[in-house]
């Protein structure tokens, strides 16, 4: 199975079945133990096939994605994804006069169905595996970092209330 991304370690703990070493099925579980979050979005949405999803926000002519979590149990705030630096275009593409913009403030993230801040998440990461990475970069990064130039993020939530699953909640090619 594909290694977890140096921001995620800690948080991402892998699902049992992974067969190989390009994609990544992880639940997100919260240093405490915790599975529930609140989740924190920069808050501009649309609708696609029918479920209203967050996108990237514009903010001065300058366009943000970022989704944080903050566990329902301990009020732990981690960041989930950032796409100024994670994934191919945020760690190896990075764009550093972006990247020193002030993030915008995020908005908690309500169920579609009931309201609720309350959710769990499961982040599925896909690369084109360590080969690709060497081979496109050669001594440009160090290879064992190759899980942290993903070139898609997913995250797919269930809310802790009602447990309205919305898959592909984030679907974000960062490439």
């Amino acid at each position: 199975m594909m290694p977890v991304p140096t921001h995620l370690q800690g948080l991402a703990f892998p699902l049992d079945g992974a067969v190989d070493e390009e994609t990544l099925d992880a639940v997100v579980r919260c240093s405490c133990g915790s599975e529930s979050f609140s989740l924190h979005y920069p808050g501009s949405t649309t609708e696609y096939n029918g479920t209203r999803i967050p996108v990237t926000a514009e903010l001065n002519g300058a366009f943000f994605f970022r989704i944080e979590a903050t566990c329902s149990r301990c009020s732990r705030n981690v960041l989930l994804f950032d796409k100024d630096f994670h994934g191919w275009d945020g760690y190896v593409c990075h764009d550093e006069p972006q990247a020193a913009l002030p993030r915008p403030p995020l908005t908690p993230w309500n169920c579609v169905g009931c309201g609720s801040t309350s959710h769990s998440a499961r982040v599925t990461i896909c690369t084109q595996g360590k080969d690709d990475f060497i081979e496109n970069l050669g001594d440009s990064f160090p290879a064992e970092r190759w899980p942290d130039g993903f070139g898609w993020f997913y995250l797919s939530i269930a809310c802790g209330r009602c447990e309205l699953k919305t898959e592909s909640w984030v679907d974000y090619e960062t490439m």
